[in-house]
């Protein structure tokens, strides 16, 4: 798979600009077309002429203007960016309807990869912002790609980690990042198996099939069955740093209690500590 058209959410937290950059290095390695989204949701209607009638209308005034020029101001940037470092295809959207996650997902069918970032934890808006990812990441209908708040990773990708487990979720991450493994110069399939410790015994088949298929894609990639001493989302970031991945691919999990969908506790883990990229998809 290519990435012709690339949808990045151009947010306001502290690591906005380094990622931006960031974003526009990869777009110009994949000859991509890179969009910058732009969000706000203004005030309700019905609020803000309820409060024109009231006579209060000052601060819902104040907000609806400071967010409007916020959105354009990221807008602004995004282009000058964009124009410095020469990237040939781009185009900028402000969108003043709808907020981050539902702007992103009404767009994500006419991209190939949707760009995030990982939510700093000290950033007093950090909840709000996880609340974007997870939302874009359970329904997304194309693969996201999530950036570490910390670190630059202007040229990442040569050495790849996939997490495998022979579920959809994972078949589909590998399928959805072939466009990405193809241009690694290492790649590693990981299994994580807590029966094989019982025995002591470690069977290495289960990674051989796709190993193979991905050598049928041209990839040569190298697979490994190993024991399960932790929880798995500890345990491929524990394996990434092992190898010195600048990669992970992986799907998504989820858990679905009786009134909503969740991410399941390997997905949390893994976007809570990560140090490299995430490609990952649902």
């Amino acid at each position: 798979m290519s990435y012709p058209s690339v949808l990045l959410h151009l947010d306001d937290d502290a690591r906005a600009d380094v990622r931006n950059e960031q974003v526009v290095q990869f777009a110009k390695r994949l000859g991509s077309h890179l969009k910058g989204l732009s969000c706000h949701r203004p005030v309700p209607t019905g609020a803000a002429f309820g409060a024109v009638i009231g006579g209060l209308n000052d601060a819902l005034t104040i907000d609806l203007q400071h967010a409007q020029q916020s959105a354009m101001e990221r807008e602004r940037r995004f282009r000058a960016l964009c124009d410095r470092q020469g990237l040939r295809s781009f185009d900028t959207d402000v969108d003043e309807s709808e907020e981050a996650s539902r702007g992103l997902l009404h767009r994500a069918p006419l991209h190939d990869l949707i760009v995030l970032g990982q939510p700093d934890p000290s950033d007093p808006e950090a909840s709000r912002r996880r609340e974007v990812v997870e939302n874009v990441v359970l329904n997304n209908p194309r693969p996201t790609l999530l950036l570490p708040y910390a670190g630059r990773f202007e040229d990442f990708g040569h050495t790849a980690l996939v997490a495998w487990d022979g579920s959809h979720g994972a078949a589909r991450a590998v399928g959805d990042a072939l466009g990405l493994l193809k241009r690694a110069e290492a790649v590693h399939v990981v299994l994580f198996d807590r029966r094989s410790g019982e025995s002591g015994v470690i069977d290495q088949a289960p990674v051989r099939g796709v190993v193979r298929w991905l050598e049928r894609h041209g990839i040569a990639a190298n697979g490994r069955v190993s024991y399960l001493r932790s929880d798995i989302g500890n345990a491929l970031l524990s394996h990434a740093a092992d190898i010195g991945a600048d990669l992970l691919v992986m799907g998504s999990w989820s858990r679905a209690p009786w009134t909503e969908r969740l991410l399941g506790g390997a997905t949390r883990t893994v976007m809570a500590s990560m140090t490299v990229p995430v490609f990952t998809s649902h």
